[in-house]
């Protein structure tokens, strides 16, 4: 009888598991953003990690910045990354990643070889977000003093979040879609570009910090195409919005409508939802977008327009819906020239008419995506037009 407890008591420790991969927290260094560039024929490898003791609540000296860089460089992403051990004390840990930037000339030479070395980094969510550096290396990106956040990549997440829902030539594209439009047939690739504003120089030093308006800053900018894992171009602030509004990933957004000489009108748009239905017409594919847009008016620029009249309403939301196609007629038109379907027109006739797909999915960005047609449906629901209606001020 006691043999057969001390065997079971046994076989009960055989189930208990242990810590045997824990690692404390003052062995690592914590990565919140990570900037990779191609230069001289290496991989450049910046690893953007947290001064704890500088922003903590209960202490902080204000000696040294909120975050320090380590860089790495080497001949694929594996040996830059273990390179900068030369330099750094602890082990990093990307558990916490927010912000990847990728530098432009990178971009351009193809992103799938180290986007692969991410992806086998089994510490990392794929739940970062993804941006390509403008006109400048990423590892600039990561180096500046940003106001409000003593953390940059933190301030550039939130700036994403925020222009993402409230200005819509801004999209936030995380890895894990990143890894899906890679391995999917009829959608290319887009992602937010982020560029440096102002002096380099003075935005990696504490100086940026000092004026009410620093002089050297980050603002996004514009979207990124690819065509496979290769930026080949970029959207302007009017094509990014006529993406972001077929892809469905405009939220909200402003219209500024002429109405008189150096007159605008204000339009906010509260809310805005799209789908692509694929058609056949004569044997090949024709598409049709519709929209479902709610705005309302919130800056009366000519006081003679009568807010009060139907007809004048039914105006305001004819000349609303000319402008979202006009950013979504220029947006396909730029697509079409440098032949890559970044709004899915081919993912969506694969789902739609799949045999129709299989006859023309091998030259469809070269020669179906430029030929298509398009037809657009907008239906715009002016809401609101404000409180005081036709306002009585002079």
């Amino acid at each position: 009888m006691m043999l057969r407890k001390i065997v079971l008591l046994v076989l009960c420790m055989c189930l208990l598991t242990s810590c045997w991969s824990r690692r404390e927290l003052n062995e690592l260094l914590i990565v919140l953003g990570i900037a990779v560039d191609w230069e001289d024929g290496e991989y450049l490898v910046s690893y953007q990690v947290v001064n704890p003791s500088e922003i903590s609540a209960q202490k902080q000296s204000g000696d040294r910045p909120p975050s320090t860089l380590y860089q790495g460089r080497g001949k694929t992403m594996f040996e830059a990354a273990r390179s900068l051990t030369a330099e750094a004390p602890r082990k990093v840990y990307a558990g916490h990643l927010q912000i990847y930037v990728i530098g432009e000339k990178l971009a351009r030479r193809g992103i799938a070889d180290f986007l692969d070395n991410t992806l086998r980094d089994n510490e990392a969510r794929m739940d970062f977000n993804v941006v390509v550096a403008k006109g400048a290396k990423a590892e600039d990106i990561l180096k500046i003093y940003t106001p409000l956040e003593k953390l940059p990549t933190q301030n550039m997440l939130k700036s994403l979040e925020t222009s993402e829902k409230s200005w819509a030539p801004t999209v936030s594209v995380t890895m894990d879609q990143i890894l899906s439009t890679l391995s999917g047939d009829g959608k290319e690739l887009a992602l937010t570009g982020i560029q440096i504003i102002g002096s380099q120089k003075k935005a990696e030093s504490k100086e940026n910090l000092e004026t009410f308006l620093p002089p050297g800053r980050f603002r996004y900018t514009g979207l990124a195409v690819f065509k496979k894992d290769k930026l080949i171009g970029w959207l302007n602030e009017k094509e990014s919005k006529g993406y972001t509004d077929i892809t469905n990933n405009l939220d909200s957004t402003s219209v500024e409508l002429k109405c008189s000489e150096n007159k605008y009108m204000g339009i906010e748009i509260t809310s805005s939802d799209s789908r692509i239905k694929m058609e056949m017409n004569n044997g090949l594919p024709e598409a049709h977008i519709y929209f479902e847009t709610e705005a309302n008016l919130v800056d009366r620029g000519c006081k003679e327009v009568n807010l009060n009249d139907p007809g004048v309403i039914e105006q305001i939301e004819h000349q609303v819906k000319g402008v979202m196609q006009s950013n979504a007629d220029a947006s396909v038109k730029h697509a079409k020239k440098l032949k890559s379907d970044i709004f899915g027109f081919g993912s969506t006739l694969g789902k739609q008419h799949p045999d129709m797909w299989e006859k023309m999915k091998q030259g469809w960005n070269e020669e179906g995506f430029p030929a298509l047609k398009l037809h657009y449906h907008i239906e715009v629901h002016l809401r609101k037009t404000g409180t005081t209606g036709n306002t009585t001020m002079k």
